[in-house]
């Protein structure tokens, strides 16, 4: 009996540990957990205890920046491109969402090829809130071979300017493990235009 208990505890140890692993290297690869991009009210950033803390964050000599129109026209979609450069990574991932003045999240994300994905809902693994629908987008699966991604975000019928984007990116070893990683943000402002 006393065999039989230890074999059990050992099985099911094994099991969290190779989950844990498991996970890790997953959820990094097919995107973030929702609420990562610094913005205010969000969870921070994956430079966070047990992910990609090895450094500090933008600590890294690459560089991490959003590229976006200065105005927009409300309800008309837009392009947006979050690249790296100078990066030595051999993956990489990103995160971004906006908000307005009055730090209301708004527009809403649309991707453009399968190297990018809209937080769904429905994804428990992201945790997104309902309420949220549409307002995160980051790298997919297949995104992580790049260093930049463009997608499309429709602003909002009406919001408080300036609204800002707030992006996070993860330039990776490639190794499959959370550390000696970089994580860098960015945020670029956009105003709506004259009439």
């Amino acid at each position: 009996m006393r065999i039989l208990k230890k074999s059990i505890v050992c099985v099911i140890l094994h099991a969290a540990f190779y989950g844990l692993i498991t996970n890790t290297v997953l959820a990094w690869s097919s995107g973030p957990p929702a609420y990562r991009t610094d913005a205010a009210g969000d969870n921070g950033t994956c430079n966070a205890e047990g992910c990609h803390n090895s450094y500090s964050l933008n600590s890294g000599s690459a560089s991490f920046s959003i590229t976006a129109p200065t105005a927009y026209t409300a309800g008309k979609a837009l392009k947006i491109k979050v690249a790296f450069s100078n990066s030595n990574g051999k993956k990489h991932g990103f995160e971004m969402t906006a908000l307005d003045a009055d730090g209301n999240r708004v527009g809403t994300f649309k991707k453009i090829g399968n190297t990018t994905q809209v937080i769904s809902p429905g994804d428990s693994a992201r945790g997104l809130n309902k309420a949220d629908k549409g307002k995160y987008i980051e790298q997919s699966t297949k995104g992580v071979k790049k260093k930049s991604w463009v997608f499309k975000w429709t602003p909002p019928s009406s919001a408080t300017d300036p609204i800002t984007f707030y992006a996070a990116g993860c330039e990776a070893d490639g190794k499959g493990m959370a550390d000696n990683d970089y994580v860098y943000t960015t945020t670029a402002d956009i105003s709506a235009s004259n009439p």
